[in-house]
């Protein structure tokens, strides 16, 4: 009888303590409106290479929680992809333009 209540009991704190499972489609749904609300923003930049980058979605969280009121971020994405992150200060400006979401830069340029 112990070891049916003490098992019943580890059972609940267990499924208590896991998160739920999101809804992939409406998870897929709010990283892309996370994406077009975003657009011109932030800009991936693939370091001396030509190669064609793919854009993952999860990166829209890392996008929306490092954007800072007034500082340009950078971010590695891979060894040589880092995305830019403009600041609200520019973002909010009347005259904003905004940026390419891929370009592809030589580090003799970033020097």
């Amino acid at each position: 009888m112990k070891k049916i209540f003490f098992t019943s009991i580890l059972f609940l704190l267990f499924a208590f303590k896991v998160p739920a499972q999101k809804d992939p489609k409406t998870e897929s749904k709010r990283l892309m409106d996370l994406f077009q609300k975003f657009e011109g923003t932030y800009q991936i930049q693939v370091l001396d290479s030509r190669d064609k980058t793919e854009i993952p979605l999860f990166i829209m969280d890392s996008i929306q929680a490092k954007r800072h009121n007034t500082n340009v971020i950078y971010f590695p994405l891979k060894t040589n992809v880092r995305v830019m992150i403009l600041p609200l200060s520019i973002i909010n400006k009347n005259d904003f333009k905004p940026v390419e979401r891929v370009v592809n830069i030589s580090s003799e340029k970033i020097k």
